[in-house]
């Protein structure tokens, strides 16, 4: 149960840290946060344009925005920031095998 209590705690936190990373961003540095924008517009477009069969690129289209796909970013980068430190941490408690 612990286990489960952690990582859902890590998913929640690494949310809402990935959401005020991108409002630190957004705010100190709107030309990098613009970019992100274009980077993701500019994958929206390689997605919906794969020849998918257009019930299913439809689809995409409805679902995926730059926003989504700029703060799942975000808190992807988040996640791997606190795998790393997790790893750090915790590597001097475990018993090497």
């Amino acid at each position: 149960m612990l286990r489960v209590f952690l990582a859902t705690t890590n998913i929640f936190v690494s949310l809402v840290v990935g959401a005020l990373a991108m409002g630190i961003v957004w705010y100190l540095a709107p030309d990098t946060m613009q970019s992100f924008f274009q980077s993701a517009s500019g994958l929206k477009g390689w997605l919906t344009n794969l020849g998918i069969e257009p019930k299913y690129n439809n689809f995409i289209w409805f679902l995926i925005e730059e926003r989504q796909l700029v703060f799942m970013g975000f808190v992807v980068a988040t996640r791997v920031i606190f795998a790393i430190l997790a790893a750090i941490f915790i590597a001097p408690f475990t018993e090497a095998v």
